[in-house]
């Protein structure tokens, strides 16, 4: 205890350490208001245009179900309240998207399209404050911790007091943990007191779970170079030598390892782009995805399979309109061959993302940052999980209007058919639950198995303290 009280008192003392910590807190402050700003305009301006479109599908009037299939509407991504901590991938994801029949649209409006290339470098918030800043006040802080101790000659006095170096090296370690809750814990109180207690509509509700999760890796992570900080100190002989190696630690940790796993990622598993990607879908439905199967073979095979079915010499004799169900078939043609495609893509996602989960055995930089985002809601899983239910609901819409149409209306006639507003009204508006925490989980069990080795292993490096048979005086 008198260990952790003196070490506070250096603390308050050291005017370096106050000024990093009043500049990181700032810059911290900055990056929380400007994360709420633009979260707050973004919540405001999905809402709005949400109400809207959904207006608007209500009140499109009087028309054939096929035209309205493609007259279509909009849906837009909602807000996770943890992205005012950390913005993640939202940036780059995209807000909106366009829902009509036969076709699948990209997200659109993506916010990084207008801040230029500056938003590389990742955006100023709390996250990367704490990912990025926080770790350089950590090593700023205790890089002196024990040979400061050894050069002024109180290692020798505590030596001789029978003091154990276990006991030192763990008092410096809960002293600097107590520094850092000191700092944080009130800027972290005001974010997610904020959060559960504002609550803006529209957002998306989450476990309260994932701010638990959330508070315990940084937890981790922060404790992590706390430990490596004052066990480099121990074993160097002067506090110059030990911030020399701290400080290349934080570069190869904080830059030089995520950006060559990035470049390795995306030299061995490229993506298509778009043109490609889209010009490959629409071959295939124009084809079949065994490429002999045009869509006229189809349609052919389709009317003699429903003729014969139901025993008929005509398509007008069907009790049904068969043009509802040659729109319907060609619609799921089309879902089928978008599914091929887009598990291809979602492969070469993942074989990226898997690289990245083992590296964090390498890395815990890359663990936390993979863990925050996921926890805030605003990571690449999320942002495919919501692509995958905007498409499943764009398909029950698009097969309800076809299926109006076939049930309702005759063959070889379209415009005279019209449905009204009790059609529209059956198409639901959109809502969007995130995955569980069990999911997020199990999506992210290699980061958090890295995560938790690295403090494994800062653990058992402060424990070989406590086996070191000599000092060095």
């Amino acid at each position: 205890m008198k260990i952790i009280k003196k070490e506070l008192r250096l603390a308050i003392r050291e005017r370096l350490v106050l000024l990093l910590g009043a500049i990181i807190l700032m810059l911290m402050g900055v990056g929380l208001i400007s994360s709420y700003r633009n979260f707050q305009e973004q919540q405001v301006a999905i809402t709005k245009e949400q109400e809207q479109k959904r207006t608007e599908w209500l009140s499109q009037g009087d028309k054939h179900p096929h035209i309205a299939a493609h007259y279509g509407t909009y849906i837009f991504k909602p807000k996770s309240g943890l992205s005012i901590f950390d913005s993640g991938l939202d940036a780059f994801t995209g807000t909106s998207i366009y829902l009509e029949a036969h076709y699948q649209h990209e997200f659109m409006f993506r916010p990084a399209q207008d801040k230029g290339t500056m938003v590389r470098f990742g955006e100023l918030t709390m996250a990367m404050a704490l990912q990025v800043l926080m770790p350089l006040l950590i090593i700023i802080l205790a890089f002196k911790s024990i040979t400061q101790e050894r050069e002024s000659g109180t290692l020798r006095l505590m030596a001789a007091q029978g003091i154990r170096i276990s006991t030192i090296v763990w008092g410096k370690v809960l002293a600097y943990s107590a520094i850092l809750l000191l700092i944080l814990l009130p800027v972290l109180l005001v974010i997610f007191l904020g959060i559960t207690i504002l609550n803006p509509p529209g957002l998306l509700a989450f476990s309260p779970w994932r701010l638990v999760f959330l508070l315990l890796v940084y937890a981790m992570y922060l404790f992590l170079f706390i430990a490596f900080s004052v066990y480099i100190s121990l074993y160097s002989k002067t506090s110059r030598n030990a911030l020399l190696k701290l400080l290349v630690f934080w570069v190869l940790v904080t830059v030089l390892v995520p950006k060559t796993v990035a470049n390795m990622g995306k030299a061995s598993y490229s993506l298509p782009s778009m043109h490609v990607f889209k010009g490959n879908i629409q071959t295939d439905i124009d084809n079949g995805l065994d490429g002999k199967t045009p869509r006229s073979l189809r349609i052919a095979r389709l009317k003699e399979e429903y003729l014969k079915t139901y025993n008929v010499d005509s398509l007008h004799q069907l009790p049904f309109n068969f043009d509802g169900i040659i729109m319907q078939a060609g619609e799921e043609h089309g879902n089928q061959v978008y599914d091929v495609h887009w598990q291809r893509l979602q492969s070469i996602f993942e074989e990226q993302n898997r690289l990245f989960a083992y590296s964090s055995f390498l890395d815990p930089f890359i663990a936390v940052q993979r863990l925050s985002m996921a926890f805030s809601g605003t990571d690449m899983y999320t942002a495919v999980h919501f692509e995958d239910e905007v498409e499943q609901y764009r398909r029950t819409l698009v097969k309800k209007m076809n299926n109006d149409m076939a049930q309702n209306s005759r063959y070889g006639e379209f415009f005279e058919y019209k449905a009204g507003a009790s059609l529209w009204e059956a198409i639901k508006e959109f809502n969007y639950t995130m995955p569980t925490m069990f999911k997020v989980l199990h999506a992210y069990r290699w980061e958090l198995a890295g995560l938790s080795a690295w403090l494994f292993f800062a653990l058992a490096l402060l424990g070989t303290s406590a086996s070191k048979k000599r000092w060095n005086l």
